[in-house]
């Protein structure tokens, strides 16, 4: 049997996803869909608008055979680690060919990536500017090398995921297919009434609107969800709360242990919420970011101290990769047969006290984490204990 990757977020899952599917299949002619979803926090830093129980039916609906979840070690980090967590994962689980979209679908990614290693690994181009980002300097050097500049948000996950691909190895095991996106934007924040497909972005500002208008760009079971109101995502009064307690009562040198909140950061946070009242996180992150650090790393940075992420804790995860099976239908459970012997990460169906101890320790507490953000009246079951894998029957 032979499978096509996917790394996604589904946050949620519309139409453009599932395009994605039908195109991956169709220049594949691959006999099984897998997908690697981020789990309950996504890699801005921010719980999903659909707990992953939920996104994980939806994709399995929408023409997935396997999903399963990229361990949030991986799944809140910047580009290149996201990346590679991803890319390991499919192809421990004997992915062929990784189909993602792309704001310029002609790019050579790899060729790209392998002129950037080739030519930054003999250079002195790169020298850390304390002004810029760290990825607004790397993008002037791959411009100043190769003569683009990578800056759309597709395109850079494309760059990532190349990179990776170098980076593991995986050149003569992995082929990559970009494909282009269609009618939305990555950043569109309005929903486009003379078309199908929107970006998770608007459809995400539409929570709560009606079925009717959601049906549009979505299949009806996921409309149904999003209309019923930010049913996941954290009220920010009780997300700002609870970050301003663990702030205000952690000292600073117990937060600097916190997961890249380093080089004066725990400092300047804690500064910040003790000297003003924020009344939103948005406001917070106004005030905490700076030239060298992006809104959306910092914002993963507050979903490390809120979830107590340690330095050692982050870095051991890191090197225990594992493929924790959120669901499959008759194609996917076959495949996972079929693999059975090739693969060398754990592969997890239900989780064990062990597992909830050492190797999914950071899963579990986001799990907990999340459901406490939840609304009552959903779901209340943890989001790990006592589950098995959605088996999805076509």
């Amino acid at each position: 049997m032979r499978a096509v990757g996917l790394i996604t977020e589904y946050n949620p899952f519309h139409n453009g996803h599932h395009f994605h599917v039908q195109e991956a299949k169709r220049l594949t002619g691959a006999d099984v869909v897998v997908a690697v979803m981020s789990g309950n926090f996504v890699q801005r830093g921010m719980p999903a608008v659909m707990d992953k129980w939920q996104r994980t039916q939806l994709a399995l609906e929408g023409g997935l055979n396997l999903v399963v979840e990229l361990p949030i070690a991986f799944a809140v980090q910047p580009a290149h680690l996201f990346a590679r967590g991803a890319v390991a994962l499919l192809a421990d689980l004997q992915v062929e060919t990784i189909v993602f979209g792309a704001e310029h679908a002609e790019l050579d990614f790899i060729g790209l990536a392998q002129t950037a290693h080739a030519t930054l690994a003999h250079s002195e181009h790169f020298k850390q500017d304390y002004t810029k980002t760290y990825a607004t300097q790397f993008n002037d050097v791959i411009q100043a090398l190769i003569g683009y500049r990578i800056e759309s948000p597709n395109d850079l996950l494309g760059f990532a995921y190349a990179n990776a691909v170098i980076e593991l190895g995986l050149q003569q095991k992995i082929t990559l297919q970009p494909i282009q996106r269609k009618q939305a934007q990555y950043h569109d924040r309005k929903l486009d009434q003379h078309a199908a497909i929107a970006s998770a972005t608007a459809l995400r500002l539409a929570s709560g609107h009606g079925i009717d208008e959601l049906q549009q760009y979505m299949s009806a079971a996921g409309a149904a969800l999003l209309a019923q109101g930010e049913q996941t995502e954290p009220v920010d009064g009780a997300w700002l709360t609870s970050l301003l307690y663990k702030v205000r009562t952690t000292p600073v040198v117990d937060l600097e242990q916190i997961y890249q909140l380093n080089d004066g950061l725990a400092y300047r946070l804690k500064t910040l919420i003790e000297k003003n009242q924020y009344q939103t996180v948005s406001e917070l992150l106004d005030d905490f970011k700076s030239k060298r650090y992006t809104r959306a790393r910092l914002s993963r940075s507050l979903l490390y101290v809120l979830l107590n992420m340690t330095q050692g804790e982050v870095t051991t995860a890191l090197h225990q990769p594992y493929s924790r099976i959120l669901g499959q239908d008759q194609i996917g459970r076959k495949y996972l047969k079929h693999i059975r012997d090739l693969t060398q990460y754990p592969v997890i169906n239900r989780v064990s006290h062990q597992d909830v101890t050492s190797i999914m320790a950071l899963d579990y507490r986001a799990g907990m984490i999340y459901q406490l953000f939840t609304r009552p009246e959903f779901d209340q079951r943890p989001q790990d204990t006592g589950r098995i894998p959605i088996y999805f029957e076509r």
